[in-house]
C-alpha cells in the first residue's frame, strides 16, 4: 500500500509500455494482466483488507521465529492481543482466523514453559492480574513441579510466588 501510487506510475510509464512490447506474446499477456490488476481499485481494497487482517499474525510470527528469545514471556499476551485485533478488524470472519491461530498455538506454541515465562515476566507480574489466569498458573505450577527436585523445594517455590 505504501508504494501503490509509484507502482501505478511505473506500469503506466512509457518505459514500461516499451518494455512490454519487446516481450514474447505469452509474457506480454502476463505483463498486461499485471497492469490491469494493479490498476484495479477492487484489488487494492482487498490488499488493504488482508494487510489489516494479517498484521497481528505477522507480529506473532516475528516474535516466535525471531532471534530474541526474551520474548517468551510476552507470547501469551501477544496471542491474546492478535486475536482481539483480528476480531476488531474483521468482525464478520474473525472466527476462521482464530481457528488458524488456535490450531498453531495448540500444535507448536502452547507449552507450560511459555506460561511460566509469562508469569515470571516482571512487567506482567507487577500489574497484579497474572494470578487470575488459571491456564498461566497451571502451566507455571507444572514447570515448578518439573524443576524442583524435592517436595520442600516445590512448597518453597509455590509459597514464594503465592
Amino acid at each position: 500500500m505504501k508504494y501503490r501510487h509509484q507502482l501505478g506510475q511505473l506500469i503506466n510509464s512509457e518505459e514500461f509500455l516499451q518494455y512490454v512490447n519487446t516481450l514474447r506474446p505469452d509474457s506480454k499477456d502476463v505483463a498486461l494482466q499485471v497492469q490491469d490488476l494493479i490498476s484495479n481499485a477492487r484489488f487494492w481494497e482487498k490488499v488493504s483488507h488482508y494487510l489489516k487482517v494479517i498484521e497481528p499474525l505477522v507480529l506473532i510470527l516475528r516474535m516466535v521465529h525471531g532471534d530474541d528469545k526474551n520474548d517468551m514471556g510476552y507470547l501469551y499476551k501477544t496471542i491474546d492481543k492478535a486475536r482481539e485485533k483480528l476480531r476488531e478488524r474483521n468482525p464478520k470472519a474473525y472466527r476462521k482466523w482464530w481457528a488458524i491461530i488456535d490450531k498453531r498455538w495448540e500444535m507448536t506454541l502452547h507449552h507450560d514453559l511459555h506460561a511460566a515465562g509469562y508469569f515470571f515476566n516482571p512487567r506482567i507480574q507487577y500489574k497484579g492480574n497474572v494470578h487470575n489466569d488459571g491456564e498461566v498458573m497451571r502451566g507455571t505450577m507444572h514447570v515448578i513441579t518439573r524443576l524442583a527436585r524435592t517436595m520442600n523445594e516445590r512448597l518453597d517455590a509455590v509459597t514464594e510466588i503465592g
